[in-house]
């Protein structure tokens, strides 16, 4: 049996409510050709087609506070597989 670290809330910096975490990500959809419709509107080429999803990359990890929306880029390592 392994010891588990001390473990506390991770509280909000401006209201104390404990706070959750997000990640982000970058990504993109290539959707191929695109054509520009009578109305103005740009729509691609073949609409049934379900376009090129690339590898997401991720940019950082943030804290959200539910009670006040306060939210801000973690500084500390984020381990998810505790």
């Amino acid at each position: 049996m392994t010891d588990q670290p001390e473990t506390r809330p991770l509280p909000c910096t401006r209201c104390g409510t404990q706070c959750g975490i997000a990640e982000d990500y970058e990504s993109y959809s290539d959707w191929g050709p695109a054509v520009i419709g009578a109305d103005g509107m740009v729509r691609p080429q073949d609409p049934e087609g379900f376009g090129h999803k690339h590898e997401p990359r991720p940019i950082r990890f943030r804290a959200c506070c539910p009670n006040c929306g306060h939210q801000w880029t973690l500084r500390r390592r984020v381990d998810l597989t505790a």
